[in-house]
């Protein structure tokens, strides 16, 4: 088996992390927290926001897709999570004032701004979202050390074969028995998705198509 290298597991132990976090902004909350609030258009590549910046706000995605990641210390691309309409990214920004992710867009995209002070706010006015924020937080916090445990024990086609279950799930469409994922994703991106070489995962995608 190979392990990631040790570049990639701080990153990585955040993914459950903020994964979890991001689910409490969802819902009746998120619509309560976004009501009378415009949208801003962004395209394809753009950038949300990026590594050491220090403005604290929450991006909600009402359309398109954006990628959530981070540039290892030795220039290397992880990506580490992609999100959707209803999604939300920016939401580490609720335990750092200095961004250590960036945001990109994948996907033409429409995002809503929220900052931290206003979403912190909302929550002190709805108690059981407040709640929620808690227990999601000490909750990942023992998930993500499990999380980053297998991750740095499993080989590259088992990391390819988890990850494109994951986007099946988040992006996938029904075809009959298959699942199609829609959004467009090159294997460089699988690559800093997976934590591999691009032609390792090449290798590997070659294999499952046979």
């Amino acid at each position: 088996m190979s392990a990631l290298p040790a570049a990639a597991v701080e990153p990585l132990t955040i993914v459950t992390l903020s994964t979890a976090l991001a689910g409490v902004f969802r819902g009746r909350f998120c619509d309560i927290l976004l009501r009378d609030r415009v949208p801003a258009p962004f395209d394809e590549d753009a950038v949300v926001y990026d590594l050491g910046e220090t403005q604290r706000a929450l991006w909600f995605v009402r359309r398109g897709v954006v990628k959530v990641g981070t540039i290892t210390a030795d220039g290397r691309e992880i990506i580490y999570d992609v999100r959707k309409e209803g999604d939300v990214v920016g939401e580490l920004c609720a335990f750092e004032p200095v961004r250590r992710d960036r945001a990109v867009v994948i996907e033409r995209a429409d995002l809503v701004s929220v900052t931290f002070h206003d979403a912190m706010d909302a929550l002190s006015h709805h108690p059981a979202a407040l709640q929620d924020f808690v227990e999601v937080f000490g909750g990942a916090l023992a998930e993500a050390y499990e999380q980053v445990n297998s991750l740095a024990n499993d080989d590259v086609m088992q990391r390819l074969v988890k990850t494109l279950r994951s986007l099946a799930n988040k992006l996938g469409e029904a075809h009959g028995e298959l699942i199609e994922i829609a959004t467009y994703l090159t294997q460089d991106e699988l690559a800093q998705m997976v934590v591999a070489r691009r032609e390792r995962v090449s290798t590997a995608l070659n294999v499952l198509r046979q």
